[in-house]
């Protein structure tokens, strides 16, 4: 008989991770097995042999034909210990569910989803460059810094061939579900075996995927969003993580964990020598700090791959007198979308909000309609006809009369996505409109309506960030931003930077064919630096503005920060526990930077009322000591990329 620790997988009570079973075979370590607990029967992974114990063991009831890799083990005991958050979460977030069921054997499956253009254009050289300059370093790290339109996929694929021709794997990671379609299409140009693998894929699509992969040597391209990082590929000679400055790559729900940073460590851990490439218009401003600090290379594309011939124009929305009729579109905006029209070109008009109204208020007596349990403005949505909450979801039916003095002087303010929907259908009846945004229903979404896209059969977009992040639309001749700035009104300490982005990357999306492209930004700021330097799409100007900024607000990169929040029945009952725990941080961790507390973004969610503190330290290592004396209570977000 032999004995082992096995964690099982997902949420368990208790403070063990890992319990010990008995078996009449030999185990590998990574084995995969059903195991019995308590009542029922739970999948674990083995972590090791161990001698017999002085107490009674139960025998592990199934060994599965899956088996956890080396390296995916080794990471994730790295991702429990660096992110302070217990094994059996992390392996629930690398092993596929449903991996104890039996599946029906078929052939290999492949990314067969959309089709571009195969034109390959001979390297530019800049791309030439910054490629041979990856292949030839012996740095671990790579950020590669090109404009919108600058050729960086050309580079990953000149990359990715370098690679596969020494057979080894190809990992590229993207912010969205919605763009694996239009990557994977541009790698099965030089290779066969391209697999996607996301979240939305069903259980056992997820699963025969893992299979595939797991029972083969062969060099293989997964292309995927953050969840992708855990594919079981050997001999990963390449990870590519396009868009890196989008905050989808931080996974909030447990494990909260930085894909960028996870990314870093399985290159690391890969048997082979592995790089790690960051490719962004827009780096993050903590990335590119750490780039210049460590002597990370930092590759820089330019120029665009074609000229661009795009006209920019700035609208201030409180000049009035710049609009007609129409309260949401300026005149700039409505010429330019006549013009597209007119020519059969595409129209992509993008506001960062969804819904239909933002606040639903009486003018008479100044009711609002609020969430009772987030206690926060709910939206309006036209076309469902109801009020929903857009934190946690909660649909009322829009009242007749206001609840508070009954009269029938109900108005919504403000405007989302859907507004701008309908407001689009009115002016332009005739043509194929789409809306992407997360209200879309699962079968409209954008990974599912690309090629209608490409194709230009949809003539106008309309959109939230989704449609933002590097989409490459050759028949794009009109981008319109509604209001440039929304991301500016949001007290958080990466606002600024957040909204360069976006306002970057949407430009980036117009006249990418060399065409002539126009551009409308309509903002209430626009001298604010972050608009000022998006707009002359000055990347080094605007890093410059916001690293001093976060030097002297003492944020990241200049210290690593922990966010900290309590929810407790009653407002002084939150202050009074969230005031005693900075107490004893200070007390017990001398050197330590606490702020607050203070009410968190979401200060009344449900019934409880929540209170945070934000904790700063230039040695992580003791804000993971801080994360491990907490009580159960407390809700706990190391290195987040906003306080919200």
């Amino acid at each position: 008989m032999k004995y082992y620790e096995v964690c099982p997988i997902g949420v368990i009570g208790g403070k063990q991770d890992a319990l010990t079973y008995s078996s009449n075979q030999e185990l590998d370590i990574g084995a995969i097995v059903v195991i019995p607990f308590g009542s029922r029967t739970k999948v674990g992974v083995v972590l090791r042999q161990v001698i017999k114990p002085k107490f009674q063991t139960k025998p592990i009831t199934k060994t599965l034909p899956d088996s956890l890799p080396e390296h995916l083990l080794e990471l994730a005991f790295w991702m429990r210990d660096y992110y302070a958050t217990r094994l059996p979460f992390v392996l629930q977030t690398i092993v596929p569910s449903g991996v104890s069921k039996a599946r029906r054997k078929t052939n290999k499956q492949t990314a067969l989803t959309t089709q571009r253009s195969n034109t390959q254009f001979i390297l530019t050289d800049e791309q030439s460059k910054a490629t041979l300059s990856i292949k030839n370093s012996n740095a671990t790290t790579h950020i590669l810094h090109g404009i919108t339109g600058s050729g960086k996929t050309r580079v990953y694929q000149e990359l990715a061939q370098h690679v596969l021709e020494k057979g080894q794997s190809v990992l590229i990671l993207v912010p969205e579900i919605a763009l694996t379609p239009q990557l994977a299409a541009e790698f099965q140009s030089l290779h066969n075996d391209v697999l996607i693998q996301h979240s939305r894929q069903t259980e056992s699509e997820r699963h025969k995927n893992w299979q595939t992969l797991r029972q083969t040597s062969n060099p293989w391209v997964v292309v995927g969003p953050r969840s992708a990082l855990f594919s079981p590929l050997c001999n990963i000679g390449l990870v590519v993580v396009d868009e890196s400055h989008e905050p989808s790559y931080q996974q909030d729900s447990q494990p909260k964990y930085n894909a960028l940073r996870v990314a870093r460590k399985l290159v690391d851990l890969s048997p082979v020598t592995a790089k790690l490439v960051l490719g962004s218009a827009t780096p993050s401003v903590s990335d590119y700090y750490l780039a210049t600090k460590t002597g990370a290379p930092i590759h820089k594309l330019i120029k665009p791959t074609r000229e661009r011939n795009t006209t920019i124009e700035v609208v201030d929305i409180k000049d009035r007198s710049l609009f007609g009729t129409h309260p949401l579109f300026s005149r700039s905006l409505l010429d330019a979308m006549n013009n597209a029209v007119a020519q059969n070109e595409q129209i992509l008009l993008f506001h960062n909000r969804r819904g239909t109204a933002r606040t639903a208020l009486c003018s008479n007596c100044g009711w609002s309609a609020q969430c009772k349990n987030c206690h926060i403005p709910m939206r309006l949505h036209h076309d469902t006809n109801v009020l929903q909450c857009h934190t946690c979801g909660l649909i009322e039916s829009i009242p007749k009369l206001c609840p508070k003095c009954s009269t029938p002087d109900i108005e919504f303010k403000g405007f989302g996505s859907k507004r701008i929907e309908t407001e689009v259908k009115k002016l332009f009846p005739k043509l194929w409109i789409a809306r992407f945004d997360s209200d879309t229903i699962a079968d409209e979404q954008l990974q599912n309506r690309y090629q209608d896209l490409y194709d230009n059969k949809i003539n106008i977009i309309i959109g939230t960030q989704t449609i933002a992040k590097g989409l490459d639309l050759p028949s794009l001749s009109t981008v319109g931003v509604i209001q440039a700035d929304s991301e500016l009104f949001i007290p958080d300490y990466s606002s600024s930077e957040r909204s360069f982005q976006l306002t970057t990357q949407v430009i980036g999306r117009a006249g990418r064919q060399g065409q002539a492209s126009s551009v409308i930004i309509q903002t209430l700021n626009p001298d604010h630096p972050a608009i000022t330097h998006a707009i002359a799409q000055n990347y080094n100007d605007f890093y410059t503005y916001e690293i001093a900024e976060r030097q002297a607000e003492h944020m990241p990169p200049y210290t690593f920060m922990m966010q900290l929040t309590c929810g407790y029945s009653t407002q002084h009952g939150a202050q009074t526990a969230a005031k005693k725990r900075a107490d004893m941080i200070r007390r017990e961790h001398p050197g330590i930077f606490v702020r607050g507390p203070a009410p968190a973004f979401h200060e009344h969610r449900g019934s409880l009322h929540y209170q945070q503190l934000i904790v700063s330290s230039h040695d992580r290592t003791k804000l993971v000591t801080i994360v491990r004396s907490l009580p159960s209570r407390w809700q706990f977000k190391l290195d987040p990329i906003n306080l919200l």
